[in-house]
């Protein structure tokens, strides 16, 4: 069965108003629990969001849940945006993301061929003097589809550098690959009937990013998603592209 790991980051700052006045005296504490698909969010104007527009804000690490009393009864989230000086504070404080457990830092992996849903072969030979950026994904999977964006930036800074190459190992099928990045453009070299070869490497949980130095050693590697992680993916990168 495929399987993902997503990072719920919520990254809430809950500023609670939640003082309810019955009389001068009384003040009645409002509880607020970790937001869910049924809770109440509302944008900066009060307007009701959907579990899907506001979990695809707050995923990003750039904004907050502030929890606020609506009534005496009722409460409600608001969606917040972070300023810019605290995103930049915790990108510059933010841990690298923890290994993932199919692949080690520091160990080699095997070079094998591949041949992408253009037909362009990618053989084993190749890998040799090369950074290789390896995304395993599959469509039906949220942090995968929720990274595509940052992997593209990575791309297109390292655009004309031969000395990088980024492939993507999907699991669907090549229709339904070029179908999908037809909508939602990825651009790493994509790979479609790919569960021979993450079977191969053991992978069972995606999203799985793999950076891999000219010597074919694995450099970073993480399985799941958070906030910000192509950072690292993108500082690996960079480290390795001129060793």
């Amino acid at each position: 069965m495929k399987t993902y790991l997503i990072l719920l980051t919520f990254l809430a700052i809950f500023h609670f108003n939640s003082s309810a006045q019955s009389n001068p005296t009384v003040r009645k504490r409002m509880s607020f629990g970790m937001p869910n698909k049924n809770t109440l969010v509302l944008d900066s104007m009060g307007k009701v969001l959907t579990y899907q527009q506001w979990h695809s804000k707050i995923i990003t690490g750039d904004y907050s849940l502030r929890g606020r009393q609506t009534s005496n009864t009722d409460t409600a989230y608001i969606l917040t945006k972070l300023p810019d000086n605290e995103i930049a504070s915790r990108l510059a404080n933010m841990p690298p993301p923890f290994q993932g457990p199919f692949f080690n830092n520091g160990n080699p992996i095997k070079p094998f061929d591949i041949k992408d849903i253009n037909g362009n072969k990618f053989a084993a030979a190749d890998w040799a003097g090369k950074v290789v950026v390896f995304n395993f994904w599959f469509i039906n999977c949220p942090p995968c589809r929720q990274e595509i964006p940052e992997l593209n930036t990575i791309v297109t800074k390292n655009a004309g550098n031969k000395q990088v190459v980024f492939i993507g190992v999907c699991l669907d099928n090549k229709t339904d690959v070029e179908k999908f990045i037809k909508d939602l453009p990825f651009a790493y070299r994509q790979v479609a009937n790919g569960k021979s070869i993450t079977g191969n490497l053991g992978i069972s949980q995606y999203p799985v990013n793999l950076v891999i130095d000219k010597h074919g050693i694995v450099q970073f590697n993480t399985t799941g998603y958070g906030p910000h992680w192509a950072k690292f993916i993108d500082e690996a990168i960079d480290k390795y592209k001129v060793l």
